[in-house]
């Protein structure tokens, strides 16, 4: 079966260059990679299977950003943060299972929607966080991102008030990217979410990204990110207000 089969070449040409650019904005920024990638696909591919296709990708990606960025990660803070966002992962990635298309259109929107907002609120208060604190943030965190992508903006201001900044940021969101997204693909594979033919997409899509986070490590090393961070925003903001609209015509309120 082919791997993006109803799809003409335009679109798939689409599908790989939103796969370049999410990886780019994740090494440049740290975050929103797998949100970014997720807002591309799903009115390609659909709602529902964007997440488990995303899950899939963002193993390579994520893997691929890992050893771009080896060498930078902070082992104990992923530690800490990664054994108390397991349980929560897991339960998440079940209950995404079992939500219909329409309640996902919801949640996704709506986190969208605050996502910006928060880091904003966020970025205008210090906080000065040890491994405890982040211990407490991940258990929240796991859930979250269990059920949808780009819960790791959560996790941002927490990582500055905990003194990781730059590249070892970046490095420590991608290997918890990397733990996460095994986790999810590994409960939407035992269920009939995640078939072969998604998981082959997720695989093609994920090998897209990977000249990505090289062009960002590039990026974070020679420019600033403010153009970046405006632009990301917007993207997400559209994604946001996508999500909402899909979920408004599912629950007829429009």
């Amino acid at each position: 079966m082919p791997l993006l089969e109803n799809l003409d070449l335009a679109t798939v040409a689409l599908v790989a260059a939103i796969a370049y650019a999410s990886a780019v904005f994740h090494s440049v920024g740290g975050f929103a990679g797998a949100l970014l990638l997720t807002i591309g696909l799903a009115p390609v591919l659909g709602i529902k299977e964007t997440i488990p296709v995303t899950a899939v990708a963002m193993i390579i990606s994520n893997s691929t950003r890992c050893f771009a960025f080896r060498g930078w990660v902070p082992w104990p803070a992923f530690f800490a943060i990664f054994t108390a966002a397991l349980p929560g992962i897991i339960l998440g990635a079940t209950l995404y299972i079992t939500l219909p298309v329409h309640y996902i259109a919801l949640v996704l929107g709506t986190f969208l929607a605050i996502t910006v907002p928060l880091r904003h609120y966020f970025k205008r208060h210090n906080f000065e966080v040890g491994l405890n604190g982040l211990r407490a943030v991940a258990v929240p965190y796991g859930f979250v991102s269990g059920t949808v992508m780009g819960a790791g903006l959560m996790l941002g201001p927490f990582l500055l008030g905990a003194g990781i900044v730059g590249e070892h940021l970046i490095a420590l969101i991608a290997a918890l990217g990397l733990g996460l997204n095994i986790t999810k693909s590994v409960v939407f594979g035992v269920s009939p979410l995640l078939d072969l033919s998604l998981a082959l997409k997720g695989v093609a899509i994920g090998l897209c990204t990977m000249p990505g986070a090289y062009t960002g490590r590039w990026i974070v090393r020679h420019t600033p990110i403010r153009i970046h961070t405006a632009f990301m925003e917007l993207f997400i903001l559209c994604g946001a207000s996508y999500f909402l609209w899909q979920a408004a015509a599912g629950l007829g309120w429009r």
